[in-house]
């Protein structure tokens, strides 16, 4: 439902205590009040959604309703100077009922779910999907929609349904099981995350409605209070460049590739700290807007030495943490850590700590690697919102492009919680997009301040 000042009525519907409305009513529609004395201020409610508070004469709001008939709920309130107050509620096509789909624990002993669905009389429902980790586990095409969801599903408390129609429209719900908090004591915090939207053809999508996001803080559902696109935000990126001995017939295409990347995807605002990573991180430039001298620094950057992944990564962070930026790391390198103080172990702490996203390029100069070396990349871009591309000197260039378009289309969102607020508890989140095609990156959780 949105109001439509802008856009030209192409329907009236008129709202009385006296008259019932008649007809149906879509498209953008002219909502006039009559409250039934003068001088009034009116509070026009739309499906729970407030559209109008305090409004006077002519007592007028421009509506979409959509472009089909959908059953909405309307609620008036009037209110005189002399305290007089009156109110009404009236619904507008009547039965015809918009899809959705509300799942609901029936015997959680043996994780026995039933999932609610209406839908529109001409476009009836073909059937609802369980969904685990991105695929469908179970399939109801007929009411009542009940289904057991299989335990290892069940394990994490977390159940999601999608319902589908004839015409391939969708509705999706989920439930969770830590999703009723009790506490004497509670606390409002508001946390900040940035987010990727992926289709299922792996495309990075920038075109994603706000009413399609979700977001879970330790299972319980938080409230989006900000939403936008963060491209328009400035961002501080760290740079770290592999320069160990192992890169030194692979220097020069990784430079020229870091260089690109820094033309293409720094703007008026935005900052850059470049790293290397050798038998210990050495800063070549420190966070600057000055685009030559992060050019210089790349440019000069000679292969030396064993590999200090970890205590690179750390030191980038320390760098980045006092930006109120957005943030994000890049990191390029062709093995894994032989020569840092710090642990695996220790770097995932600090990673999850610091809530900045790790993309890795993952590089192949010609020395064997390790799996683990790999799969412990996966984690921590994983754990802080990133990703893992795997490049060779012959497409690096456009593996930085990847992350480069990812950093350009992430969202900005910022929502609410009530919270017990206990000081360094590790909080899961989980952000879900109301359809199965699409999935969401973002920090997999955060300390609690």
């Amino acid at each position: 439902m949105l109001i439509a000042s802008s856009a030209q009525a192409t329907s009236q519907l008129l709202l009385n205590r006296d008259d019932k409305p008649s007809g149906e009513f879509t498209g953008v529609v002219e909502l006039t009040v009559r409250p039934g004395f003068d001088d009034a201020r009116v509070t026009i409610v739309v499906d729970g959604q407030k559209l109008a508070d305090g409004l006077r004469s002519p007592y007028r709001v421009t509506v979409d309703f959509g472009p089909a008939p959908v059953e909405h709920k309307i609620s008036v309130t009037a209110y005189a100077s002399e305290k007089r107050r009156v109110q009404w509620h009236e619904t507008i096509n009547r039965g015809h009922l918009p899809l959705s789909v509300k799942l609901r624990p029936v015997d959680l002993l043996n994780r026995i779910f039933d999932a609610d669905v209406t839908s529109p009389a001409d476009d009836p429902v073909q059937g609802v999907e369980v969904w685990d980790a991105g695929k469908v586990i179970a399939t109801v095409t007929a009411a009542p929609y009940r289904f057991a969801v299989p335990e290892p599903s069940f394990r994490q408390q977390f159940v999601q349904v999608t319902a589908k129609t004839k015409s391939g429209a969708e509705a999706a719900d989920f439930w969770s099981g830590s999703g009723d908090v009790h506490a004497e004591s509670v606390e409002v915090r508001t946390v900040p995350i940035f987010v990727s939207v992926v289709d299922g053809n792996g495309v990075t999508r920038d075109d994603i409605d706000r009413s399609l996001f979700r977001v879970l803080d330790n299972g319980a559902e938080g409230q989006i209070l900000e939403f936008g696109k963060a491209f328009d935000q400035p961002i501080s990126i760290a740079l770290i460049l592999d320069a160990s001995s192992s890169m030194t017939y692979s220097m020069e295409d990784a430079t020229r590739a870091a260089r690109g990347f820094v033309q293409r995807t720094l703007k008026q605002g935005d900052r850059c700290t470049i790293f290397t990573v050798r038998d210990v991180p050495r800063r070549e430039v420190p966070l600057t807007t000055d685009r030559g001298a992060i050019e210089t620094a790349i440019t000069s950057i000679r292969a030396a030495g064993r590999t200090s992944l970890y205590d690179s990564i750390s030191s980038a962070l320390r760098e980045l943490r006092s930006e109120k930026n957005r943030r994000a790391i890049v990191i390029l390198s062709d093995g894994g850590d032989t020569s840092s103080i710090l642990t695996f172990d220790e770097i995932d702490r600090v990673s999850k700590e610091a809530g900045i996203p790790l993309y890795f390029i993952a590089f192949d100069s010609g020395e064997p690697s390790q799996p683990q070396e790999l799969d412990r990349m996966n984690y921590l871009a994983g754990e802080t919102g990133g990703f893992v591309v795997t490049a060779s000197a012959t497409n690096l260039q456009a593996k930085y492009r990847d992350i480069e378009k990812d950093l350009r289309a992430q969202y900005a969102i910022r929502y609410q919680i009530t919270d017990l607020g206990e000081h360094n508890q590790w909080r899961k989140v989980r952000v879900l997009l109301k359809s199965p095609k699409l999935t969401a990156r973002t920090i997999r959780g955060y300390f609690a301040p």
